[in-house]
């Protein structure tokens, strides 16, 4: 028998992958994240569903949160070393420069927000254990088919310790901003 090959995946890390970026090698309508070293397609498009969801967080944000905080909309955020994702909406610590230096990490991160339509079973599986791994203080997940928002909240390990579904006609809060109140139903439209 023969020298037999032995291929290994290699992943890349966030800097390779920001210099891939940045000499075009994607095409620049489609949106791909890095997760653990992997390079992700984001397959789901942005249906009218989804970007008016979208839309009316980016307002409803803007307006109450006012300049407490930078609304990040569908732009990255490094999680780890190999990991950068793009998460719909981000509330992220104002640092005064606008992330143009760098950008966020995870101490910069208030919360995470990924409206699902098609992509409920992603963003409930691979994106939470994600985002709790890097310790993202909070995530929610606008449910549009189930009319509901599910909030994770004390990440340990692959996991939230507390997590609870948000249902129209209640409202709810960020944990770090208690008193600036979400009606359910003016987030879902």
């Amino acid at each position: 028998m023969g020298d037999m090959v032995v291929y290994e995946r290699r992943h890349i890390t966030v800097d390779e992958f920001d210099r891939m970026t940045d000499a075009c090698v994607f095409d620049p309508d489609e949106r791909i994240e890095l997760i653990e070293g992997v390079l992700v397609s984001h397959a789901p498009p942005h249906n009218p569903p989804h970007a008016g969801t979208t839309g009316r967080l980016t307002r409803l944000f803007s307006e109450r949160f006012g300049r407490q905080v930078i609304v990040w909309i569908q732009l990255p955020i490094v999680v780890s070393a190999r990991t950068e994702l793009e998460p719909d909406v981000a509330l992220l610590v104002d640092r005064g420069h606008f992330y143009e230096e760098r950008l966020p990490r995870v101490p910069d991160v208030y919360a995470v927000l990924e409206v699902a339509d098609t992509s409920l079973w992603y963003d409930r599986g691979k994106k939470l254990t994600v985002y709790a791994e890097s310790n993202i203080r909070e995530y929610w997940i606008v449910d549009i088919a189930k009319q509901g928002i599910q909030i994770y909240t004390k990440p340990s390990g692959t996991r939230y310790n507390n997590s609870r579904i948000a249902l129209r006609g209640s409202t709810v809060s960020f944990e770090a901003f208690p008193d600036i109140q979400f009606g359910v139903n003016e987030l879902l439209g």
